[in-house]
C-alpha cells in the first residue's frame, strides 16, 4: 500500500469520525442545524476521490458563513492532504473567531493551528501560539510541534528541552531527532573541537548515524588528519551505510589525499564480490571502470548486481538510464526505490527526514 493510499485512507477515517462525532454531539443541543445540502455534495466528492470539488464545495459553504465548525475542520483537513498548509493555517484561524466553539474544540484547534506554522515553515508562529496557550502544552503531539519548530529556528538548546519532555509525556521517542539536533549544532559550530563534541553526543545516542559518521570523518580530513577519516570512512563502507552518490565522493576525497585511490578501488571490488547489496558501492565501481575506458566491465558488474535476489531498484534504474535499456526503465516507470526504515514510508526523493513519521536518517534504498 502507497503513502498516498494511506494518508487517503487515514483522512477518510478522520474526517468521518470528526463529522459522526460533532453531528452526535450537536444532536443534544436545544437546536439542531439542519445539515446544507452541499456538505453532503462535498463528502460524496472526497469519498468518491475527487478531493478538488470537495473543497471547492466545502468553501463555498465556509466562505458564506453557513458552516458548523466542523466544516472547517474537514476543510482544513482536506488542505493539509494536499499539502497547502498555509491555507489550512488560514481556515483554522477563521475558525478561531468562531464565539460558538467550546473550550475543549478550541484546544484541540490550537494544536492544529501551531501544525500548520510548523509545516507552512512559519516556526516562530508556531512556538508563540503554543507558548500564549499554556494549557495545552502538555500535549505530547504539541511539544512534538515546539521541539521540531525550536529545531527549524536553530533554537538547538530548547529544542532538545523539549525532545526530553516529549520522551517523559509520550513515554516514547521521536525517532534520531536528538541525532539530528546534535549534527545541525556540529554543522554549525564556532570551532572543530565543538562540532566534533557534538558529533560524539549524536553517536553515543546511535553509532550508526550516518550524517553523524560522514560529519566526523570530514572533520579529520579537514584537519589534516586524513588517515583518521580513510578509517572512518572505510568502516562506512564496511557497514553498508553509504546511502547515495555524495556519500561516495566525500570517501573519496579521503582516500585521494591520502594517495590511496587504488585501496579503495580494491575495496570496493572486495565489497561487489562478496555480493554486497549496497547498490551504490556496485554504482561507484561502475563510474570507476567507465572513467577507465572499460564500458564493458562496468555494464557487467550492474547486469550482475540488478540480478541478486536483493538487489536495490536505484541500480537497476541507473542501469537501465546508462545503457538505454528502454524495456527496464518501463518496468521500474512506478516503481519507488527509497524505503523508510521506520515506518515503510516509499518515495523517489532523497530525504534527510521521513515526509510520513519524521524520523531522521531512516530513508534508505529499498
Amino acid at each position: 500500500m502507497t503513502y498516498t493510499e494511506i494518508l487517503s485512507i487515514s483522512a477518510a477515517v478522520i474526517i468521518t469520525l470528526v463529522f459522526l462525532f460533532f453531528l452526535t454531539r450537536r444532536n443534544s443541543a436545544a437546536k439542531v442545524k439542519k445539515t446544507n445540502p452541499t456538505v453532503v455534495t462535498a463528502l460524496s466528492a472526497f469519498f468518491n476521490g475527487d478531493d478538488n470539488k470537495a473543497i471547492e464545495q466545502l468553501r463555498n459553504v465556509a466562505f458564506k458563513g453557513q458552516a458548523n465548525p466542523e466544516i472547517y475542520l474537514i476543510l482544513g483537513f482536506l488542505q493539509k492532504k494536499k499539502g497547502d498548509y498555509t491555507r489550512a493555517a488560514q481556515i483554522h484561524e477563521m475558525m478561531l473567531g468562531n464565539p460558538d466553539i467550546d473550550k475543549e474544540f478550541k484546544n484541540a484547534l490550537y494544536g492544529e493551528l501551531a501544525r500548520d506554522y510548523m509545516l507552512a515553515g512559519q516556526y516562530a508562529k508556531a512556538v508563540a501560539l503554543l507558548k500564549q496557550e499554556n494549557q495545552i502544552m502538555n500535549k505530547p503531539e504539541n511539544i512534538e510541534t515546539m521541539a521540531r519548530s525550536a529545531l527549524a529556528l536553530q533554537s538547538y538548546d530548547n529544542a532538545v528541552s523539549y525532545y526530553t519532555k516529549y520522551n517523559k509525556t509520550a513515554g516514547k521517542n521521536m525517532v534520531g531527532f536528538f541525532e539530528k539536533c546534535m549534527v545541525e549544532k556540529a554543522v554549525n559550530a564556532a570551532s572543530t573541537q565543538n562540532a566534533m563534541k557534538y558529533i560524539k553526543s549524536a553517536l553515543e545516542a546511535n553509532k550508526s548515524c550516518r550524517p553523524a559518521r560522514i560529519i566526523k570523518a570530514l572533520i579529520y580530513l579537514h584537519n589534516d588528519k586524513v588517515a583518521k577519516s580513510v578509517e572512518e570512512f572505510k568502516a562506512i563502507i564496511d557497514e553498508g551505510l553509504l546511502r547515495d552518490m555524495n556519500d561516495f565522493k566525500n570517501v573519496e576525497k579521503a582516500y585521494i589525499a591520502l594517495g590511496k585511490e587504488s585501496e579503495l578501488h580494491n575495496l570496493l571490488r572486495e565489497h561487489s564480490s562478496s555480493g554486497s547489496i549496497n547498490p551504490f558501492i556496485h554504482i561507484a565501481l561502475a563510474d570507476y571502470y567507465e572513467y577507465n575506458n572499460d564500458s564493458h566491465s562496468a555494464k557487467v558488474l550492474l547486469e550482475s548486481y540488478i540480478e541478486l535476489p536483493e538487489a536495490k531498484i536505484i541500480a537497476a534504474k541507473e542501469y537501465a538510464a546508462r545503457y538505454n535499456n528502454k524495456l527496464l526503465a518501463h518496468a521500474l516507470k512506478d516503481t519507488y526505490y527509497y524505503k523508510c526504515r521506520e515506518c515503510g514510508f516509499e518515495t523517489n526523493e532523497y530525504k534527510d527526514d521521513c515526509p510520513k513519521c519524521a524520523a531522521y536518517d531512516s530513508i534508505y534504498p529499498k
